[in-house]
Formats: C-alpha cells, sequence, structure tokens
C-alpha cells in the first residue's frame, strides 16, 4: 500500500505494473487473507496501525478482484480506467505541438506495438499503452522465471519502458499542472 501510494504519486506506469503484480500475488495466495497475513504482511515490518491498515488495503483489493470476477485473469476496473486514461494522454501528446521529443519516441517504437499487439489478438481492444505495459510485465515474469530472453525482446522493451518512462514524467506534470496539453 505505501509502495502503490508513492508509485502512484511519481510514476504512473509503475504503479499500474506493481499493481499488477498485487493482483497476481493475491491470485497466488488464492485471495486467504490468513495466508496474506501470515506470509505477506509481516515483511512490511509497520507499527501494529500500519499492519492493520495494510491488511485492510489487500483484504479490500481481494474483495474488489473476487467481486470482479478476476479470480483468475484480468485486472481491476480501476487499473483498466487508469491505463485507459494514461493512454488517451498518449494520444493528447502525440497530436500537441509541444510535445516533438515524445512523438519522435513513440515514432520508433510505433511499429514493435502494432506487431505486438497483432500477437496479442483482440487488436482493436488493446491500446498502445496496454501493449506497453503488458511486454514490460511479461518481461518481469520471464526474469521471475529465469527464462532466456532474446536480445530483439530486450530492445524492444526496453524501447516500451522508454517511452512509458517519458510519458510517465509528462502525465506526472501535467497532474501537478506544471504543463498543458
Amino acid at each position: 500500500m505505501y509502495i502503490a501510494k508513492e508509485k502512484r504519486k511519481n510514476n504512473i506506469a509503475e504503479y499500474i505494473l506493481y499493481m499488477w503484480q498485487i493482483e497476481d500475488m493475491l491470485r497466488a495466495y488464492n485471495f486467504r487473507l490468513d495466508n496474506i497475513e501470515k506470509e505477506l504482511i509481516p515483511q512490511y515490518q509497520g507499527s501494529e496501525e500500519q499492519t492493520k491498515e495494510l491488511t485492510n488495503w489487500y483484504s479490500g483489493l481481494a474483495e474488489s478482484m473476487l467481486s470482479e470476477g478476476l479470480r483468475n485473469k484480468g485486472h481491476l476496473q480501476i487499473l483498466d480506467s487508469l491505463t485507459e486514461e494514461l493512454n488517451d494522454f498518449h494520444f493528447r501528446l502525440i497530436d500537441s505541438s509541444h510535445q516533438p521529443e515524445y512523438q519522435k519516441k513513440y515514432l520508433s517504437n510505433i511499429n514493435n506495438i502494432s506487431e505486438l499487439r497483432n500477437r496479442m489478438g483482440n487488436k482493436e481492444k488493446i491500446t498502445d499503452m496496454e501493449v506497453c505495459l503488458t511486454a514490460l510485465y511479461g518481461l518481469l515474469l520471464m526474469r521471475l522465471k529465469k527464462k532466456e530472453i532474446s536480445k530483439e525482446t530486450e530492445e524492444i522493451i526496453s524501447g516500451f519502458s522508454e517511452l512509458l518512462a517519458d510519458l510517465s514524467q509528462l502525465f506526472k506534470k501535467y497532474e501537478e499542472g506544471q504543463i498543458e496539453i
């Protein structure tokens, strides 16, 4: 929860990826609060009040996931909405005459985004930013499983990572009122 708050404040893409990890972790614990309290929460070593707050946070997330039918896959509606908002911001930057560096970075990634979207299927519904986020999350999972990652894949995802980093930085500035689009 504390990590999530900090990531949400500073880097929207990292926040979304972090929350996707939390969703998968809750699935791995089979949404059982007793297991989460026993194995996960003690790692945070906070006060009694913080422990209770953290327990309530995980419990609320688990309840939301179950009520949204996300037992096996998918993301919380709030995260899907945030991903859509990020994608809308992305297209506003592309259309802006004030963001040539971002536009250049996007153009250098557009073919890889399109290719990966085609591989993902259901092309019409998958946004540019969802493609990039999914690729980064997939890389994370591959690394956790110690799977081999080709140099080409590393380079493609590195481009996505740079694009998301720039987008997140601009999004933060936008939310803080430092830039207008």
